[in-house]
C-alpha cells in the first residue's frame, strides 16, 4: 500500500504535466485561425518556404517553442560564398651565406680527434671526427701526416651530408 500511493501520485502529474504542454504550446502546427503560408512563410512543397534544397541536402524548418521575435537565420540558398582569402605570399626569405672551409695544417703530433675536439663543440665526438675524415675523403681517421691540408667545415654543412 505504501507503494501504490505514491505510484498514483506519480502517475497523476504525469497526466497534468502532459495536458498543461498539450494547452500551452500545442505540436508543430500553425497557431489557430491563421493561414499556413502566413504563420510560416510559404505553402508547402512550393520551394522557397519550408523545403529548399542546397547541392542535394534537404533543408526543413522546425521551430519549437514560441517565436522570440528575433531575426530569422538565413537560409542556405540565400547564402553567397565567401570568396577565398587572398593570401600573400611571405617574401622569401634572404639566402645566408654558405660558410666556407676553415682550412687547418696538420703539425706534427697532431691527431684529428685533437683537432676536431678544438675546432668544434658538437658531441659526440666520435661522430664528429668520422665525419670530418669523410668530409677529406681520408681511408681512416689515423690517415693523416704532418703538413696535409684539412678542410674543417662549419658543422651545419658537415652533418648535411649524410
Amino acid at each position: 500500500m505504501r507503494t501504490l500511493i505514491p505510484l498514483l501520485i506519480l502517475g497523476a502529474l504525469l497526466i497534468l504535466a502532459g495536458e498543461w504542454q498539450s494547452r500551452n504550446s500545442g505540436p508543430l502546427r500553425p497557431p489557430a485561425g491563421t493561414d499556413r503560408e502566413d504563420a510560416w512563410g510559404a505553402v508547402e512543397g512550393s520551394g522557397s518556404g519550408t523545403d529548399a534544397t542546397v547541392e542535394g541536402e534537404a533543408w526543413d524548418l522546425l521551430v519549437l517553442g514560441r517565436p522570440s521575435g528575433a531575426e530569422p537565420l538565413r537560409r542556405p540558398e540565400t547564402l553567397v560564398p565567401a570568396p577565398p582569402p587572398i593570401i600573400d605570399a611571405p617574401p622569401a626569405p634572404e639566402p645566408r651565406p654558405v660558410p666556407s672551409d676553415a682550412r687547418y695544417i696538420v703539425q706534427p703530433n697532431d691527431a684529428l680527434g685533437l683537432i676536431c675536439q678544438t675546432h668544434y663543440e658538437v658531441r659526440p665526438l666520435s661522430s664528429v671526427v668520422k665525419a670530418v675524415a669523410d668530409y677529406n675523403d681520408l681511408k681512416s681517421v689515423d690517415a693523416i701526416k704532418s703538413g696535409d691540408v684539412l678542410l674543417l667545415p662549419d658543422p651545419a654543412v658537415l652533418f648535411q651530408r649524410r
